[in-house]
């Protein structure tokens, strides 16, 4: 198999450490040992995520994360805010679930107007207001803080999809009042993916209606909560776990707390501002121009006139071993996306994405003014 460096929005590269754990015998997902295991996973994620109500660590994509959120909540109304694909995909979730949705969209890359936020949870009968964090099908940080705070002025809870963001861009749970934060294992975390991570607060609780009235039983919150009630001392959770990507997990989170969340956050800022400034000086256009809307874990690129995303990819891929994306839906050729977050928000690794768009571009010129002069010759 070739070995490829991924700089994707995910999955991204890992640590060797985490990936050392793959290589561990198997346990079995109960029973004292690895309750020691498991209980110091729970406790690491609620410290990186600043979180002091439940956590729960899902089989399953982000994605799952996010139906068992709305699926426990089926009985609640809801504003969702759609700028990218996956604003699109939790405003899916939510419709699919929801007794109400209403959808407030935007173009990709487009900021939310606030007063339209508001009058919207002012209408009335709205319990809840979801949005995702970090948008990586354009590169974009969606600003948590004044959307936290109306929900504070209208008793609305808050879902968050932090999928890309936990991990590696500030996020403090229990400031912004978060009630239900969904995240992954396999981006800013720096893990293998397929894991979920579901964090509930009180408040979230109080909203559900009882678990038998919940149309679901593997993803219902009510069913994880009754066994970790229930079976708290040796199997605190209704399914198997896969053993070793729950260890990956832990390791990467160790790590996490070795670097210091802080450092951390910084680390990606610094990497994600050398990409994006080394990008502009090849004459390549960033997605997001508001730069403090641009978030620290992926940046989406846009080529110069007549070079499309597909091209690059391959360039990349064949002649420097290295995986990037294109865009996504109607931005499939015209913009390219590059991670930068985990164990691959390194600038060595940035550098060497810089210098393989550097030939492509280069190229690409070289082979246009060669057209131009034949053209002339004519």
């Amino acid at each position: 198999m070739d070995d490829f460096q991924l700089s994707l929005p995910g999955p991204t590269e890992c640590d060797p450490e985490v990936l050392q754990e793959l290589a561990r015998p198997n346990l079995p997902h109960y029973g004292e040992i690895w309750m020691g295991i498991y209980s110091r996973i729970v406790r690491r994620l609620k410290e990186i995520s600043r979180a002091s109500g439940s956590m729960y660590v899902i089989p399953g994509s982000g994605s799952a994360g996010l139906d068992a959120v709305f699926t426990s909540l089926g009985s609640q109304r809801g504003v969702l805010l759609n700028n990218g694909t996956f604003g699109n995909r939790i405003a899916t979730i939510a419709s699919r679930q929801l007794s109400h949705v209403k959808v407030i969209e935007k173009a990709p890359g487009e900021a939310f107007d606030l007063g339209e936020v508001e009058k919207a949870l002012g209408a009335g009968d709205i319990d809840l207001l979801g949005v995702v964090h970090g948008e990586t099908s354009t590169g974009m940080l969606n600003d948590l803080s004044p959307l936290s705070e109306l929900c504070r002025t209208y008793n609305t809870l808050f879902v968050v999809d932090a999928v890309s963001t936990l991990g590696g861009v500030p996020l403090d749970v229990d400031a912004l009042g978060i009630d239900f934060c969904v995240s992954a294992s396999q981006k800013a975390l720096g893990s293998l993916p397929g894991l979920a991570i579901v964090g509930v607060s009180q408040r979230g609780w109080a909203a559900m209606p009882p678990e038998d009235e919940i149309k679901s039983w593997y993803l219902n919150l009510r069913t994880w909560a009754a066994y970790e009630k229930e079976w708290s001392d040796w199997h605190p959770y209704p399914v198997t776990l896969p053993v070793h990507l729950l260890l990956c997990l832990d390791k990467a989170l160790e790590i996490i707390q070795r670097e210091g969340l802080e450092a951390r956050w910084e680390r990606h800022r610094r990497v994600s501002e050398e990409l994006q400034g080394k990008l502009e000086q090849l004459g390549v256009g960033l997605f997001i121009g508001e730069k403090s809307s641009r978030l620290a874990t992926v940046t989406a690129g846009v080529l110069p006139s007549g070079m499309e995303s597909q091209d690059l990819q391959k360039h990349l891929r064949e002649s420097f071993g290295i995986l990037i994306a294109g865009g996504v839906g109607p931005l499939r050729k015209r913009i390219f996306r590059v991670g930068h977050m985990g164990y691959s928000a390194q600038i060595g690794l940035v550098n060497r994405v810089i210098a393989g768009i550097r030939d492509f571009v280069e190229q690409r010129e070289a082979a246009s003014s060669l057209e131009r002069e034949i053209d002339v010759d004519k």
